[in-house]
């Protein structure tokens, strides 16, 4: 019989196996032997982590003092890249150094063997992160911070688990009855690391596409990133059914669970699930992509991401909008990017009675050629809307831009142009007249007192 058998009862509920293997490890604690190691193995990380940073504070003092080098001796990059090594490498050697004074001792020395497995691994752990800085700079960090460390930590957790008495017995217990259903803490452990590890690589594989796909085909970019966001939300999905499964599922019970709901979203959730309908049509179709220029609410905006449910758009005042998607399947939307980039500018402008047209028109669309983001094909055109009530000639400027963003400025530069060309050819811009006619003269005009 193991000791499993001795202290644990299949009829034990999880918190009185929880208690006795808390009782268990603290009995293992308040041996003295074991006392011992494990002050050892905290003075060696304390050691391990003082010693480096001594280092660092020693090198940013002569980098401060000789900070007008120019060159930098080879040794020193090389000694700068390696920093992150000296932690676990002081480490490793000092519980080599303490194994072997215990063992002159006669002292035990099984926990600070294992601690040797700590630090090789947190040394692999650590060259590695070396060698992908070095490689790809700053382009790591996220992926140290969402994949990495996760790995790391559990890694470390399986180990330290691994080693406890009485842990398979734990996770096995069921947490959660429904009936005949019920999960168990290994259950949900499993699900909660499955459905992690589907969603980072969710994740990675979105941001390898959006970078492989740029670089090695000429697609738009709107389309690979929508790509990109639908192998996100697949492989998602697919997550959520793996953990679900792992959970203790099975068809049945995923039947069961897609009709509640189905039921719970007939009732409350129509809107999400326009929205989410309608985010796949977009998404498919194409209509709204990444990086177009769109009219919403009377102002110009540009698509910054299409997801399943909402839409982020940016203004240029750098604020940014999020509308649902069902507003762009239902309602008509305005472009200015669908098909090509190519936007008119449209410039209202009024001239006196007198001008000549013929040399209005001459000196307007000579003057919005000049301008370095009006396109010249199709050349700016001058067209002459009418005779207006108030003394002018009413003309409208079209001119064409390749850099629909800049509508506004370019509209702004081309008035401030037109004004001083207009004025250098002695143009007038009219301003609105009134004829008063008195019939009968002033001589017959009542007298107003003022007092």
């Amino acid at each position: 019989m193991n000791m499993d058998e001795e202290i644990i009862v299949p009829s034990e509920s999880i918190a009185d196996i929880l208690l006795n293997q808390l009782n268990m490890l603290l009995a293992f604690v308040a041996r003295p032997v074991i006392q011992q190691q494990i002050l050892a193995i905290t003075v060696i990380i304390l050691i391990a982590l003082i010693v480096p940073e001594g280092v660092r504070w020693e090198w940013q003092r002569r980098k401060s003092a000789d900070a007008l080098k120019t060159h930098i001796p080879r040794w020193q990059q090389w000694t700068t890249r390696f920093y992150v090594l000296y932690t676990p490498l002081i480490g490793l050697v000092l519980a080599n150094v303490v194994i072997w004074l215990f063992k002159r001792q006669g002292y035990p020395n099984g926990l600070i063997e294992s601690s040797r497995t700590f630090f090789w691994l947190w040394l692999a752990y650590r060259f590695l992160l070396m060698v992908l800085y070095a490689r790809f700079g700053k382009s790591v960090k996220p992926y140290h911070r969402f994949v990495f460390i996760p790995i790391f930590l559990l890694v470390l957790l399986w180990l330290f688990l691994g080693t406890q008495i009485g842990i398979a017995r734990i996770i096995t217990v069921p947490i959660i009855v429904f009936g005949s259903f019920s999960i168990t803490l290994g259950n949900l452990i499993s699900a909660f690391v499955l459905l992690y590890i589907f969603l980072i690589g969710a994740w990675v594989v979105e941001r390898a596409l959006n970078h492989s796909l740029q670089n090695r085909f000429e697609a738009e970019q709107g389309k690979i990133r929508s790509l990109a966001t639908l192998s996100r939300y697949a492989i998602s999905a697919l997550g959520i059914v793996v953990s679900l499964v792992a959970l203790g599922l099975d068809a049945t019970s995923l039947g069961l669970v897609a009709g509640g709901l189905s039921v719970g979203i007939g009732i409350g959730m129509q809107e999400i699930v326009g929205n989410f309908i309608s985010g796949l049509t977009l998404l498919f179709e194409q209509s709204l992509r990444p990086g177009d220029l769109i009219e919403l609410n009377g102002q110009v905006t540009e698509v910054e991401r299409v997801s399943l449910r909402t839409t982020t758009v940016t203004t240029f005042d750098n604020t940014k909008i999020i509308v649902p998607n069902s507003t762009f399947t239902v309602e008509s939307l305005t472009t200015l990017t669908k098909n090509i980039n190519i936007v008119r500018v449209v410039l209202p402008l009024r001239v006196a009675y007198n001008t000549d047209p013929e040399k209005v028109r001459q000196v307007v669309e000579q003057a919005a050629a000049r301008h370095p983001q009006v396109v010249a094909n199709p050349a700016p055109l001058l067209f002459f809307r009418g005779i207006g009530t108030d003394s002018s000639l009413d003309l409208d400027l079209f001119a064409w831009t390749d850099q629909p963003k800049l509508r506004g400025l370019i509209r702004s530069e081309l008035y401030y142009l037109l004004f001083a060309e207009l004025a250098r050819h002695s143009i007038e811009i009219p301003v609105p007249r009134r004829d008063l006619n008195l019939r009968q003269g002033w001589a017959n005009c009542p007298e107003t007192s003022t007092g």
